[in-house]
């Protein structure tokens, strides 16, 4: 499956490299509490992505828009995992990973049918009055939160890119 990356939850870990295992770096949700990032999973799910690649969390910005081979979304020990295992280029994505927080596109209630059937959760953050979901949706795919309803549109030109428009 090729994914295009929209954007990335607020928390990176690490895991250093060892005998036999490379670096590995890791994604997920959270919530700003006390100036500083923190786990307030209502679904705990992350991405993984293998330092092999030369990719760093800190210069995490330079991997959006870039289209990533990777695996459907798993279920590993418990938790949601997106495994990105290279970067494949500018192709047609068949989805994309995107980051929603409550300050835009507005709040998510939970307890209805707010993401098209198409889409998937990765994670979901909330607390504190503030929320932060990543989700895997694909071309045209909608969500629905406090401030109307939106839909994935990928640009004709550059289809690894792609924005959220009210319908």
């Amino acid at each position: 499956m090729l994914i295009a990356i929209l954007g990335f939850g607020s928390i990176w870990t690490t895991r250093p490299a060892d005998a036999g295992r490379g670096a590995a770096h890791f994604n997920t949700t959270g919530i700003f509490v006390n100036s500083k990032w923190r786990h307030r999973s209502c679904l705990y799910g992350y991405v993984r992505i293998n330092g092999c690649m030369g990719f760093q969390p800190a210069s995490a910005n330079r991997a959006t828009r870039s289209v990533f081979e990777s695996e459907p979304v798993c279920e590993w020990q418990g938790k949601r995992k997106l495994f990105l295992k290279h970067i494949a280029g500018e192709g047609t994505p068949d989805r994309y990973l995107a980051n929603l927080s409550s300050r835009v596109p507005g709040w998510i209630d939970r307890d209805t049918q707010w993401m098209c059937d198409a889409g998937e959760l990765l994670s979901f953050s909330e607390g504190n009055g503030e929320q932060e979901a990543l989700v895997i949706l694909p071309p045209y795919g909608w969500i629905h939160t406090a401030n109307g309803s939106f839909s994935l549109q990928p640009d004709q030109e550059r289809p690894w890119m792609a924005q959220f428009q009210r319908i």
